[in-house]
């Protein structure tokens, strides 16, 4: 992770943070468990052995002799190792194979869902996401100490009540500042970050957040630690954990229920009863009442429709990442889907409210955390995974529905027809009605939709019916069975439950539907921040940067947009750089750029979609304009704000960056910057053929088995009384 290099490195930091300070681990904390020292052993302690192995090659023998002959079959004749010998060692030429290294999948304790929260709240106030993490972990363990310190701070990231004031974020769009929030809090303490300086002085600007030598040097390290982490591994876990839960309804999962257990009425407010972990388990049964409705769990192309004697009726789905979610024994498939259709272009008067860049705050006065908290004690209930985990449990009234006689026909079909032949009748995926399901989902209202019929090849917006649960086995209650098989060959179906937990704790965040708002949808996303842009799915993208004014397009490579081929981060970046005040004209996406790059013999990013040429930038064209202090020197440090899975390996010019590999001059780039990404599978069918999955098959169990160990973090689904109303 280069982007932590500049803020968290040893040899900047600030006087504030000297070496004479005492060590992080002989320091109290906040909440939660002190780590530093314990995460940094091992890495010490990997170093050692990798000097070790360098230094234990054994005696060489002299030019001209003839080696010894071995009288065992650890040597060859001709002194060459065997591969019986256990300190046998095989290079081939040429880069390292992908992968990530198991130490790394061993040690990792970040709740997977806060991933992308972080990374997004980084990018928009200019802060590196491991700084953000860093202080979460300190604060709060990552949320499982929410207890109010002994000077008042609380919340997320531990702020006093002032500063929450003064710096508190409603980021989720639900109207209420909440510093109990996981959104809200980690977006205000990156504002606050930025507010004392972070961008230029990270050091400075943690120092400002606890007004400690010991928690900035605590800060830095856990960030160095954690930034430390494979991007590989950040990646995969990223784009597994931006999902919705699979069925709109209460639901239980476990890895084995009983039928009794299993027909009964889910008691409590959590809508995912949380069982143990199961390393064998490669599937789950998910249990809702008959006729609950199964959703799209990302936005993705439904791959495979059909009924077979093991599956029964089944839906599979592929996101952008090329992750494989399989619907198994549905009750019902779903005939159709809503799409929306073509969207006016919003007017000047609608963006004028968007900035460059976030509003300039006060330099803070006071520290944002102070105070020690409370030790929470474990809880009688054996302190399980999960044990403080709550999720949302919304249940809208019944509203009274048309019904048709004739639903197949024409207009009543079109009138809401569609959804009484999925069996309605019923709330429609949680809401009281169909007008409820696409206002709330799509953000449009009935007149703006159209239908089509759900076969393979359909594009599907998260949160889309699939289909519906029902009474399928004689010995089980209505369910759906659900399984996961992350992108890349060679990747196993891997135990789902890990990661649904983790889709229902970012439910009970309001980040996708915040009071009956979508915040990167329709009507309410009018004016979203640059952290909400980084956190839209690609469908949204595709229809914002569409019908975006600032974002000029050539007419080919709007087919591409139109068709889906491009890939979700190249759309966000486009929107990134609009939303800061830099409005760009795209030249060539992938239409009309050649399949090789120039020169010949590597395959050009251009060709998977994942890759956008700009000419020009607010109407002035690069040629002519690069140099130090131009608007492509502008654009281009802007975009190396981009951080996680949304920061490019390939940024073009003709100026060189030092300290950043992604960034680089070359002569044939004087009339555009080239912005390319490392392509992901998605539908990429010629690059899932050649690329192995990044994470070994051994290694995704042994990932998913350490995330079943992980503790839940408490995700209140109700506004806190601490929470203020944003203005």
């Amino acid at each position: 992770m280069s982007s932590i290099a500049s803020g968290c490195s040893p040899k900047t930091r600030s006087s504030s943070a000297s070496s004479s300070s005492p060590a992080p681990s002989s320091q109290p904390t906040h909440g939660g468990t002190q780590q530093g020292s314990s995460k940094g052993g091992p890495v010490q302690g990997l170093e050692n052995t990798t000097s070790q192995a360098t230094n234990g090659l054994g005696p060489r023998t002299q030019p001209g002799k003839k080696a010894p002959s071995s009288g065992n079959a650890l040597t060859n004749p001709d002194g060459t190792p065997t591969p019986q010998n256990p300190t046998f060692s095989f290079s081939s030429p040429g880069p390292a194979p992908l992968g990530v290294p198991n130490f790394f999948i061993e040690k990792f304790r970040i709740p997977p869902f806060l991933l992308p929260i972080y990374q997004a709240a980084g990018t928009q106030y200019g802060i590196p996401w491991q700084v953000l993490a860093a202080i979460n972990e300190i604060e709060t363990d990552y949320g499982r100490n929410l207890s109010v310190s002994s000077a008042g701070a609380l919340g997320w990231m531990q702020f006093i009540p002032s500063s929450w004031a003064m710096y508190g974020v409603d980021a989720n769009g639900d109207g209420k500042k909440d510093p109990f929030n996981p959104v809200d809090a980690i977006f205000a303490a990156a504002r606050y970050l930025r507010a004392a300086g972070g961008n230029k002085n990270i050091n400075q600007a943690i120092f400002a957040y606890n007004h400690a030598d010991w928690y900035v040097q605590s800060v830095l390290l856990r960030a160095k630690l954690i930034g430390g982490m494979p991007a590989d591994l950040v990646g995969s876990l990223t784009g597994l954990t931006q999902g919705h839960f699979p069925v709109a309804a209460t639901a239980t999962y476990a890895g084995a229920l009983d039928t009794k257990k299993a027909t009964s009425k889910p008691q409590g407010s959590n809508a995912a009863v949380n069982v143990s972990d199961n390393t064998a388990r490669r599937s789950i049964d998910i249990f809702s009442h008959a006729g609950a409705p199964v959703i799209a769990v990302n936005d993705g192309v439904v791959r495979q429709v059909g009924r077979t004697a093991k599956l029964g009726r089944y839906v599979v789905l592929e996101d952008a990442y090329g992750n494989r979610y399989t619907y198994s024994h549905l009750g019902k498939v779903a005939p159709s889907y809503p799409v929306p259709k073509a969207d006016q272009r919003p007017t000047a008067q609608q963006l004028r409210s968007e900035l460059e860049m976030p509003p300039r705050d006060p330099v803070p006065t006071d520290p944002a955390s102070a105070g020690l908290q409370q030790r929470t004690p474990p809880s009688s209930g054996g302190g399980g995974k999960g044990s403080g985990a709550r999720s949302a449990s919304t249940a809208p009234l019944p509203a009274k529905e048309r019904l048709f006689a004739h639903p197949a026909r024409g207009n009543a079909y079109k009138a809401g027809g569609d959804q009484q032949l999925l069996g309605s009748g019923t709330p429609v995926a949680g809401y009281a009605t169909f007008d409820d399901y696409v206002s709330k989902v799509l953000g449009l209202s009935r007149s703006d939709v159209q239908f089509k019929a759900l076969r393979p090849g359909a594009q599907v917006i998260a949160g889309t019916i699939l289909g519906r649960i029902d009474k399928t086995d004689a010995q089980l209650a209505p369910h759906v069975t659900f399984a996961i098989k992350p992108a890349g060959r060679g990747a196993p179906q891997i135990d789902p439950k890990p990661i649904l937990d983790g889709w229902k704790l970012l439910e009970a965040t309001a980040i996708y539907r915040a009071s009956g708002k979508n915040p990167f949808w329709g009507r309410d996303a009018r004016n979203p921040s640059i952290g909400q842009i980084l956190l839209m799915s690609k469908t949204q993208l595709e229809q914002r940067v569409l019908n975006d004014p600032r974002v000029e397009i050539y007419d080919c490579g709007r087919r591409d947009i139109q068709t889906h081929i491009i890939d979700r981060r190249v759309l966000a970046t486009l929107e990134f750089l609009a939303g800061s005040g830099l409005k760009p004209y795209v030249s060539t996406l992938k239409c009309g750029h050649s399949y090789y790059v120039a020169g010949g013999g590597m395959v050009s990013e251009h060709t998977y979609g994942d890759a956008a040429d700009i000419a020009k930038i607010n109407g002035i064209p690069i040629i002519g304009h690069q140099g130090p202090g131009s608007i492509t020197d502008i654009t281009v440090r802007r975009l190396l704000t981009l951080q996680g899975t949304m920061q490019p390996n390939q940024i073009i010019t003709l100026m060189n960056y030092p300290g950043t590999p992604y960034a680089w001059a070359q002569g044939d780039h004087a009339d555009h910057i080239h912005i390319g990404f490392q392509p992901l599978f998605g539908d990429n069918t010629k690059l899932r053929q050649h690329y192995d999955s990044i994470l070994k098959p051994d290694q995704w169990v042994k990932l998913i088995d350490r995330l079943n160990q992980i503790d839940e973090p408490t995700v209140p689904t109700k506004p806190s009384k601490y929470a203020l109303g944003a203005r």
